[in-house]
């Protein structure tokens, strides 16, 4: 199992001295997160989130530091790092890395809305205006350029040819024109804010890289659409007014976008499946792939009409 770091207050206070925020006056810790363990606190100079990366290593998260950094300047709304008195963004402790970033005041819906769900189809539009900065990864981190890792291992045979089945499908119809942009890859629910019912903020950009726009409208419509592990091609729709009031999608993105829902979700099974069976074994959570292999069987089986009619009737209309 994977071994999540729990800090004290003496531990905090330890690490704020590596910072110029003042005295410490709280701390809780936070809900949430597969990968890292953060502590919400509270200095004499504001409110901060303190995050130890138990699964990152420390050149990932200094590239994440750069990614958050490219978005402040582009005044896109996330996260914002706090770097340490050296200029340093992100920390060694105790050799896992360690960064501290502005505290963002909002709550995590879990039952998105239309409304809610056209803010963060326009956002994510708005995102993939933002030109790839050199340096960002080429492929994505549990894309099917990794199922792979699979390969051989018999517990895992009859689910590592449904991964590649979707793997085939997917580059048998990509064309060299797909356009591809600045990608967040990880877009559910619980990895943005909102305030006063309003979409305050994208977080969590551990993921992002240059890659293929669909993939990401895809992604988030698993992460998003899916109240209850039953997918909506309703509130899919909304999602893709709001992206499309920002980015129109081209011909082939909207043919296919059906495939890259299924992609998003059969990527994901893969993460979970790769997490709770290989790097981090938990009985208790050795199914959870299932949920996401439920998902995209069930987008794979409807018709790309009904999916396209659905999707698009507005657009095609206006």
């Amino acid at each position: 199992m994977a071994h999540f770091t729990v800090l004290n207050r003496p531990e905090i206070e330890r690490i704020l001295r590596r910072y110029d925020l003042g005295r410490l006056l709280s701390h809780t810790a936070m809900d949430g997160g597969l990968a890292n363990s953060s502590v919400r606190i509270t200095t004499e100079s504001g409110a901060y989130v303190l995050s130890v990366c138990d699964e990152k290593q420390m050149a990932e998260i200094n590239l994440l530091c750069t990614v958050l950094d490219y978005l402040k300047q582009h005044e896109f709304p996330s996260t914002r790092v706090v770097p340490a008195k050296d200029g340093e963004p992100c920390i060694d402790y105790r050799g896992k890395p360690l960064y501290l970033k502005q505290y963002i005041a909002g709550e995590v819906v879990e039952k998105l809305g239309a409304s809610q769900l056209f803010e963060v189809g326009a956002a994510l539009a708005r995102l993939h205006e933002i030109p790839p900065f050199p340096g960002l990864p080429q492929r994505f981190s549990y894309g099917l350029e990794c199922f792979d890792e699979l390969e051989g291992r018999a517990s895992a045979e009859s689910y590592y040819r449904w991964l590649v089945e979707c793997r085939t499908r997917v580059l048998e119809t990509r064309s060299e024109s797909l356009p591809r942009g600045f990608v967040h890859g990880d877009l559910f629910f619980d990895n943005m804010l909102f305030a006063e019912g309003r979409l305050a903020a994208l977080l969590d950009f551990e993921e992002a890289c240059h890659y293929y726009k669909i993939f990401d409208i895809g992604m988030t419509a698993v992460g998003c659409c899916a109240p209850q592990g039953v997918f909506s091609l309703e509130l899919t729709a909304a999602l893709v007014d709001g992206y499309q009031s920002i980015r129109k999608l081209e011909a082939e993105e909207r043919e296919l976008l059906q495939l890259h829902v299924e992609y998003g979700a059969a990527a994901t099974s893969f993460w979970r499946y790769r997490q709770y069976h290989i790097r981090n074994p938990e009985p208790l959570m050795e199914d959870h792939y299932l949920a996401m292999v439920k998902i995209a069987n069930r987008v794979q089986s409807c018709a790309s009409e009904l999916f396209i009619d659905t999707l698009f009737t507005r657009d095609s209309a206006a």
